[in-house]
């Protein structure tokens, strides 16, 4: 299988968060859908160092390797963008870094909670979720930091199965960092790009 030629795009990428400060080592994954699979940062690869060989392929109904070089493995947090793409019929591309503010913010999710909407500050830099409206009343949620990845990714599938598509572009799982999705790699860098000013805002207001 020919690799996506959206992992040019990728790697770019993974080099500008690492500059950034945004993926230190091999923290973070980034991933972009085509068709039934998509194409996901293997384990244990430095960010700042990727390069287009260092994907492998995943299916987008059940999070099974679909292809992989020899030696490669899926990230540790594949079922998480399973679920985004599984769940958001649209989501073309989802980035997941652990930016410093990301980590500054805490909302004391309990274990047995699992997850809870928080409050976005309504800023201007919301319009590029594509949001226009005057002062939005808007939440994105927050997940408890498991463990246990695929634990997540269950609790971040239970909030999408009985609330829906979150009102933004992205979730937070804490202590962690952001996951973010768009349409395409652009799009998902795009508001990433926002999710990191909005979190540096209200990191600022605690």
């Amino acid at each position: 299988m020919d690799p996506h030629p959206s992992l040019t795009e990728l790697t770019k990428l993974s080099h500008t968060y690492y500059e950034r400060q945004w993926m230190y080592a091999t923290a973070g994954n980034l991933s972009a859908r085509t068709g039934d699979t998509f194409w996901i940062t293997a384990s244990g690869k430095h960010k700042g160092e990727l390069t287009d060989k260092d994907f492998v392929c995943v299916s987008v109904n059940d999070g099974s390797l679909v292809s992989a070089s020899e030696g490669l493995k899926p990230s540790a947090e594949t079922s998480i963008h399973q679920v985004v793409y599984s769940q958001i019929p649209d989501a073309g591309a989802a980035l997941h870094v652990h930016t410093l503010d990301s980590n500054l913010l805490e909302f004391g999710i309990g274990k047995e909670e699992g997850f809870r909407d928080i409050p976005l500050p309504p800023i201007e830099i919301i319009k590029a979720f594509g949001i226009w409206d005057e002062k939005p009343n808007l939440k994105f949620p927050v997940f408890y930091n498991h463990t246990h990845v695929p634990t997540i990714a269950s609790e971040i599938k239970r909030y999408m199965e009985t609330k829906g598509i979150p009102q933004v572009p992205f979730l937070l799982i804490e202590g962690h960092g952001p996951t973010v999705w768009g349409k395409s790699v652009a799009e998902a860098n795009k508001h990433l790009e926002a999710v990191h000013f909005l979190l540096q805002v209200m990191a600022r207001r605690i």
